[in-house]
């Protein structure tokens, strides 16, 4: 396990913690819409990061590629499914229901890395997961009804990853790939239904819109190499600190800390902890 793939999948998930405050700039566009310019956007960052790193074959190569292409196909509706959900719940402020989704959904990958990849894991890091169940149960119960939009967003990504996983294909040519596919379907939603909200777009929403695209494209290249490169279980565990940075925010906003939320909060934190220092100690019997 290498410490750049391990720190460039912190650095995705500190990067996707923060995103909210992004979309919420762009609250005032209609989420679809935004759904829409960035999956565009975001097909325009990967063809040209290909062309610059001289890789551009890589996407043509992977069109071709018949058994990529049985993942890539599932994963990138997968992700427009994901993308779609969580830019509307959030604009409709959801975000600790986006929260309770992405802790639900290292549940979910680590139970896929363990069935799916049969990755073993050490007894620390049942430990952990038992910790992180915990709390993610006291917040299901907490909820007081079933969990739609977490569950959604919980199932929709932790299958994305197993896509994503399964294709090992190459991280930007992959994205490229999977946006391409659902690119048509964008342009022709948003010129067919969503004209009017294109012509009231004011200059600061289309640099916003555009931008769209890094802030998509980034962590999903650093995810996509992670998933890659390091085994599930770790991939799935290190995602949480996305919510934990997205329920911090949303506290910050003025929603309630309940003292559910605060329960589940720390069984989580008390998982990530005995995780981490799982991790420390694997890599120092590595490089012993």
């Amino acid at each position: 396990m290498k410490k750049t793939d391990l720190a460039g999948a912190v650095f995705c998930c500190v990067l996707w913690g923060v995103l909210p405050i992004y979309w919420n700039l762009l609250s005032a566009v209609d989420s679809l819409l935004i759904l829409c310019c960035r999956i565009v956007f975001s097909l325009v960052l990967m063809t040209l990061l290909l062309i610059c790193l001289g890789r551009f074959r890589l996407f043509g190569e992977t069109l071709k590629d018949k058994r990529l292409m049985k993942f890539l196909v599932p994963a990138s509706l997968l992700i427009t499914l994901n993308w779609g959900l969580y830019i509307w719940a959030v604009n409709a402020g959801h975000v600790l229901d986006c929260s309770l989704g992405y802790y639900m959904q290292p549940l979910a990958v680590f139970l896929f890395g363990v069935l799916l990849f049969k990755e073993k894991c050490s007894r620390m890091q049942v430990a952990a997961l038992i910790f992180a169940a915990v709390g993610v149960l006291v917040s299901v119960i907490a909820f007081g009804s079933f969990p739609y939009i977490a569950v959604g967003l919980a199932v929709s990504f932790a299958l994305y990853g197993t896509m994503k996983k399964s294709a090992h294909a190459d991280p930007i040519a992959g994205i490229c790939v999977e946006t391409l596919i659902i690119t048509p379907f964008a342009v022709a939603f948003a010129l067919l239904f969503k004209s009017d909200g294109l012509a009231r777009l004011t200059f600061g929403q289309v640099l916003l819109l555009v931008g769209t695209g890094l802030a998509t494209g980034i962590p999903m290249v650093l995810y996509s190499r992670s998933v890659n490169n390091l085994p599930f279980i770790v991939v799935g565990f290190l995602q949480y600190i996305s919510p934990t940075i997205g329920l911090i925010y949303g506290l910050l906003r003025g929603e309630t800390m309940t003292t559910a939320r605060l329960v589940s909060f720390i069984f989580i934190i008390i998982g990530l902890i005995v995780f981490s220092v799982d991790m420390v100690k694997r890599a120092r019997l590595e490089t012993a």
